[in-house]
């Protein structure tokens, strides 16, 4: 009889998060755009089949493993005529897990690389294994669980995003986080 839970190990998830755009990615030459994969703020609700109960599911950007990250899908469909690009350069930022996707040359790659540069659509998903997590339970209010290890196993083009935390990354947002690494560069070298 499995546990509160203990079924979550091992099972593959899905759960979108939402495009960045950097400033270069406008009006990009080699069909390249930058996408949140897990923002630092992406909890929300899953619900247990076991238990029958709610919970709020939050990943760890620390747990996550994305060696295996290649391929960028449509609607989850990990068909081969399903992939519309290359998934490259995927790496922890502010508390982020940020990826590049290199859009195939094919019209249809095309049409959804265009969808993204022009603002219509904004979400990507990913699908993960979910390897351990922890538990807090709390009276009265849904349990929050804590995915800390995982393997981000695809990356796919969406509607409809879940993770809250991820926006469209703008040029002001990109210059934000650039003057907040330099703030902490200076404090930790203690330079004014």
């Amino acid at each position: 009889m499995l546990t509160k839970r203990e079924a979550l190990v091992g099972a593959s998830h899905q759960r979108k998060a939402t495009m960045r755009m950097s400033p270069d990615n406008t009006r990009n030459e080699d069909n390249t755009l930058s996408f949140v994969l897990v923002s630092n703020d992406n909890g929300g609700m899953r619900y247990d089949w076991w238990s029958g109960e709610s919970y709020e599911e939050v990943l760890d950007v620390r747990g996550a493993s994305f060696g295996s990250l290649n391929t960028f899908f449509k609607d989850h469909d990990r068909s081969v005529d399903s992939a519309i690009g290359r998934v490259k350069n995927v790496r922890e930022e502010g508390g982020t897990i940020i990826g590049d996707v290199v859009f195939g040359s094919g019209e249809a790659e095309q049409s959804i690389y265009r969808k993204y540069a022009e603002g219509i659509l904004t979400d990507v998903s990913i699908g993960y294994r979910i390897n351990k997590y922890e538990v807090e339970e709390r009276e009265g209010q849904h349990d929050i669980v804590t995915v800390t290890d995982y393997d981000i196993q695809e990356l796919s083009a969406v509607g409809i995003g879940f993770d809250a935390g991820a926006k469209k990354r703008e040029a002001e947002d990109a210059d934000a986080d650039i003057e907040a690494r330099v703030a902490a560069l200076e404090a930790q070298f203690g330079i004014n």
